[in-house]
């Protein structure tokens, strides 16, 4: 079977996550998959694929054109003449490539109101149902949406498509609430929570990063973008973070490691800008750490196994340590971090595992970390009885996937 995955862009290496996941999950029970990728950078994305992979990736066209002084966003209809047009060799491509998949593959939480990009999104799932192919949004968090254009607009485009899978119990209901007659919905979790780490370099990057054995050790991976998606201050997070590095290096005696998750050429969401600049103010310390070199998927949840604790502002930074039992503190601004910390550890418990960045500050950051790092090893045990049973969900996205594109 030939598939087509949208919402792909390896420099995020929580959406890199998501796309081996699936492809190495479908892999397992279609061995003859072969998968056509949409990416924003198709030429680096490609770096990152391992040779098992049956991966190709085309450069994904969908962004707003400039004709004379106007600018717009084409519509699905359009798209398709343009490729049929010859109007652009990178359109006609990708337009032959939906033709030519058995289904389409969304991933990523790409269905909200908090990127600004839903009707970018929308367009291109409106060219897959276009094709009449088979059409899945595969393990998504989805809204809310802002105004009842974005609502009514995204429940039209989903009359089309066969299959939902929500991979957190407040999206689950979010779209129940919906009512969508022709589109089945399925709770499950998150395809990444599948990814296996990659421990072949581990000893190696240890040494690259003068990481010891003899101390605890805590990860952080900040984002660079969270306060433009939660409208907060910059500097507020920042000097949090700055005061959480001093507290866990000097009064716990932690070595810290510093982890950008997300390396986009834009700097407003690249997450070495706000980790270099941790590191800076800082004072450039011995006991941090700063993942400088680029790492695939793999890798860095290789290095997110051997971690005491993790506080993430990146969701599937956190996806990396809570996969391999390691106690994690998420910093959120979205349901997504709401609904997969309280489907793990139960919504009554969510405060001692999960702070909105709208009310981050100093103190509250290092009280929610110090009670973490305290009470580790009870929180590993937890997570060693719940987190099978969320890998098995995750691993349902793909049998669900397979029985909509079958049938």
């Amino acid at each position: 079977m030939d598939f087509l995955l949208a919402g792909s862009h390896h420099r995020n290496k929580g959406n890199e996550a998501i796309v081996k996941a699936i492809i190495n999950g479908i892999v397992e029970l279609q061995g003859s998959a072969h998968f056509t990728i949409l990416s924003g950078d198709p030429d680096y994305d490609a770096l990152w694929v391992y040779e098992n992979e049956p991966a190709s990736f085309l450069a994904g066209p969908f962004r707003k054109l400039y004709i004379g002084p106007l600018s717009f966003y084409p519509s699905s209809w359009e798209y398709r003449l343009m490729g049929r047009l010859h109007v652009s060799s990178a359109i006609r491509e990708v337009m032959e490539a939906f033709k030519q998949s058995d289904g389409v593959l969304f991933t990523d939480d790409i269905f909200s109101s908090t990127y600004g990009t839903l009707s970018e999104h929308l367009t291109v799932l409106k060219i897959a149902t276009s094709f009449g192919k088979p059409t899945v949004l595969l393990g998504h968090s989805i809204g809310p949406f802002e105004t009842k254009a974005e609502y009514k607009s995204f429940a039209r485009t989903m009359a089309r498509v066969q299959l939902i899978t929500a991979r957190e119990s407040i999206t689950l209901k979010y779209l129940e609430d919906m009512r969508l007659k022709n589109t089945r919905i399925e709770l499950t979790a998150d395809p990444a929570f599948c990814l296996k780490p990659d421990t072949e370099n581990i000893r190696k990057i240890n040494v690259v990063y003068k990481i010891p054995k003899e101390k605890p050790l805590v990860g952080i991976a900040p984002s660079q973008g969270i306060t433009s998606y939660s409208r907060t201050s910059y500097e507020n997070n920042i000097r949090a973070l700055q005061q959480l590095i001093l507290f866990l290096t000097q009064n716990l005696g932690c070595h810290v490691v510093l982890i950008p998750h997300v390396q986009l050429s834009n700097i407003a969401y690249d997450d070495r800008v706000i980790c270099d600049l941790l590191y800076r103010k800082a004072g450039f310390p011995e006991n941090v750490s700063v993942m400088s070199l680029t790492h695939s998927a793999e890798e860095i949840r290789a290095l997110a196994g051997k971690l005491d604790l993790m506080i993430a502002e990146r969701l599937h930074a956190a996806i990396d340590s809570l996969s391999q039992n390691v106690p994690t503190l998420t910093i959120g601004y979205s349901i997504k971090s709401e609904g997969i910390l309280g489907d793990i550890f139960g919504f009554d418990s969510l405060e001692d595992y999960l702070i909105p960045v709208k009310k981050i500050d100093e103190a509250r950051l290092i009280e929610r970390v110090k009670n973490l790092f305290d009470k580790r090893k009870d929180v590993n045990t937890i997570l060693s009885k719940v987190i099978p049973h969320i890998k098995q969900k995750a691993r349902r996205n793909i049998t669900l996937a397979m029985e909509v594109l079958e049938q």
